[in-house]
């Protein structure tokens, strides 16, 4: 579900999109999508709107389920309206330095090590409670939910590679 409409840079990570307007000073309600962590966007924190218009939170108040009301400096009331539907990003330095949790699309272009074997998870799928990475095995799709990743598994960011001897017959699950 990655925003395939806008090119941006591999160092650039989808974080979520625009839902609408909130409050009388050009506040945003944002939806982003999460791995793991606590919901925290720090005040100073730089997120690039549709991947390349620069935006510093000035104030971000977590109102649950992903969801984020932030007012941003270079956003004022009048503006606010076009911002509707537009794409979130952020710099990955960015999200490793500021964010208080991973975001989901960081998994997106990580190597899979189950069983000896390397799989590469080419997309993230965050609707609903559990959230799903899409792997991809000689041509063949199958899911793997994050969850299964976040309890059993073993992620090195550095290296992006996470091990996880996956169980068996999920590569043989229909999408």
């Amino acid at each position: 579900m990655t925003d395939s409409n806008c090119s941006v840079p591999d160092d650039i990570v989808y974080l979520g999109y625009v839902e609408k307007t909130h409050g009388l000073k050009g506040g945003l309600r944002v939806r982003l999508f999460q791995g793991f962590g606590t919901p925290h966007v720090p005040v100073g924190t730089v997120i690039l709107l549709n991947g390349s218009r620069p935006l510093t939170v000035s104030r971000c108040t977590h109102s649950g389920d992903s969801r984020f009301n932030i007012t941003f400096e270079e956003i004022d009331r009048d503006d606010a309206e076009e911002c509707i539907n537009s794409s979130v990003y952020i710099a990955r330095d960015e999200a490793d330095a500021k964010l208080g949790f991973i975001p989901l699309y960081n998994f997106a272009g990580l190597d899979l090590l189950s069983h000896g074997c390397r799989m590469r998870i080419v997309d993230v799928e965050p609707a609903g409670v559990n959230p799903m990475l899409l792997v991809e095995n000689n041509g063949n799709r199958f899911h793997v939910p994050v969850i299964l990743v976040l309890s059993e598994g073993s992620i090195d960011w550095k290296e992006k590679v996470i091990e996880l001897d996956l169980p068996i017959g999920l590569e043989e699950l229909p999408l």
